[in-house]
């Protein structure tokens, strides 16, 4: 049987490296005048993005998200411990025979429970969770840096063609390759830089709301808590991306275990009509 994940990644694997490869080889190169030094500086840091962006999807795509550990239970003064209205007790996975942290869900396609998920995503053919939600926001941030820089080329190399066209500059008339990779690459970059910065523009916001896209569905105790900041994950950005600022675009590992998350001093006045039912992914 054939892993449709699987050919997901492959699918977006030749989608940016035939944005990124043809682009330059068949239309930048030759617009930039071949090897040189103007050449270099355009084209070095577009190459950089690209790595950047295999590299994080790489991440995404192998990193496990979260696992709750086989012998975890909430400890009674937990303050965090999610509570279900209706059997007063600690919220329990029934697929899994196992409780479940706070913020975290069970995943349909995983199979398994998921510390902090926040979406499973067929793209990376993996769910996207605690320990890998760092990747993911890095991965859809280089896309959008490197979809702007090659837009943004293509925007440069079509203005140049209008104003020969204008001039009747035939000595420097385009080849019918770079036509066609021309209007294929606009018809690959304009739909990918749209629903990518869609997507990372809502990510964007949910790290520095210190939400997820579950908690932003449901309307569970802890997740009404996380919406009104009363639990709080010091310093969403650096939650996410790391201590030191300098450092955020850079691929590195997450710190902490994901089982558990600070609670302000007003948690506790959280209405008893925000709880509801546990929501299963």
């Amino acid at each position: 049987m054939v892993n449709t994940g699987r050919l997901f990644i492959i699918g977006v694997s030749i989608l940016i490296g035939f944005l990124a490869y043809t682009s330059q080889i068949f239309i930048f190169w030759d617009f930039l005048g071949g090897l040189n030094v103007h050449c270099l500086t355009v084209l070095i840091p577009f190459n950089i993005s690209v790595i950047l962006i295999y590299w994080n999807y790489y991440l995404t795509c192998t990193t496990d998200p979260g696992r709750v550990p086989k012998d975890w239970y909430p400890k009674e003064n937990q303050e965090d411990v999610e509570i279900k209205r209706t059997t007063h007790s600690p919220r329990y996975c029934r697929t899994c025979s196992a409780y479940k942290p706070p913020r975290s869900h069970h995943c349909r396609t995983c199979k398994r429970c998921v510390l902090k998920m926040d979406h499973h995503c067929p793209w990376t053919n993996n769910c996207v969770g605690y320990f890998n939600y760092g990747h993911f926001i890095r991965f859809v941030f280089w896309v959008d840096v490197a979809c702007i820089y090659h837009f943004t080329l293509m925007i440069k190399r079509t203005m140049r063609l209008i104003e020969d066209i204008s001039y009747v500059r035939y000595d420097i008339e385009p080849s019918t390759l770079e036509i066609v990779f021309l209007i294929l690459n606009y018809a690959a970059v304009i739909p990918v830089l749209f629903s990518v910065g869609m997507l990372s523009m809502y990510h964007f916001y949910c790290m520095w709301t210190n939400t997820t896209t579950i908690e932003n569905w449901e309307k569970d105790k802890v997740a009404t808590m996380v919406r009104r900041g009363k639990i709080k994950e010091v310093k969403n950005i650096r939650a996410n991306l790391g201590d030191n600022p300098i450092l955020w675009c850079w691929p590195q590992e997450i710190k902490g275990t994901g089982l558990s998350f600070p609670i302000s001093k007003d948690a506790g006045t959280t209405d008893e009509s925000d709880m509801d039912m546990d929501y299963i992914v």
